[in-house]
């Protein structure tokens, strides 16, 4: 699922013997690559989403500033939708890798009603002569054919719904899984805001000292876009 992934990083060409030949060759590279983006990739592979959206990476033009460093993951998510979608959960920062660019945090509830809520900021780097938020843009687009293709689930989980969403940050998705056998529904809700990725993952079930209930697709992918939503209105505040 999503989280702590590297974009490849493309070849470069060089020469000059051929320059009017480079600078043809390089619009219609663009022009490619650009499609490529807003495709969301090679499809031909993929899975078909019940939402036609989901086949593409939603991408607004509009592009925001780089950073270099994200706020505190436990911080920056309103306390009123913490609650709401978990409560009376007890909260804990994820210490292990979290950075200047990096922050985690965490609220767990368990019993007959189990609530998980995770959210995941990372600000990526500019590599290998590729800025900053070209790189954000390859890593979602990565993130995105892997959550919808089901990839690193376990065993009995399974990919029910996915999307693509517009209005959350420069790009966002969301997709929901199911566990049957732990009677557990999650949704993973991925934004981009420039050059940092909002990752959030909200999962639960109810009456798991039953039969069990997995929280509904509407549920966990509403809530998890909701919190994707409100951390983006947060780092556009203090862009």
């Amino acid at each position: 699922m999503s989280g702590r992934r590297r974009a490849a990083r493309p070849a470069r060409r060089r020469g000059r013997l051929v320059a009017a030949a480079c600078a043809a060759a390089f619009v219609l590279v663009v022009s490619g690559a650009v499609a490529w983006v807003s495709l969301g990739g090679d499809h031909a592979h993929q899975p078909r989403s019940r939402d036609a959206g989901a086949e593409s990476s939603p991408m607004s033009t509009g592009r925001g500033s780089d950073r270099d460093a994200v706020p505190s993951a436990c911080d920056t998510l309103s306390k009123s939708v913490a609650d709401k979608l978990a409560p009376g959960a007890d909260r804990s920062a994820t210490l292990a890798n979290q950075s200047d660019e990096h922050s985690e945090c965490a609220w767990s509830l368990y019993g007959s009603r189990t609530r998980q809520l995770s959210v995941e900021l990372r600000a990526l780097a500019a590599t290998g002569g590729t800025s900053a938020t070209d790189t954000a843009i390859r890593t979602f687009s990565t993130e995105w054919q892997a959550d919808r293709g089901g990839k690193d689930l376990s065993d009995g989980v399974k990919v029910r719904d996915s999307r693509g969403v517009s209005g959350v940050g420069e790009q966002a998705y969301v997709v929901y899984t199911v566990d049957v056998s732990a009677a557990i529904g999650e949704a993973v809700a991925n934004a981009r805001l420039a050059n940092v990725l909002i990752t959030v993952h909200y999962s639960g079930g109810d009456h798991l000292n039953a039969a069990g209930t997995p929280l509904s697709s509407h549920t966990a992918s509403d809530g998890a876009l909701g919190a994707a939503r409100d951390i983006v209105s947060k780092l556009e505040s203090h862009s």
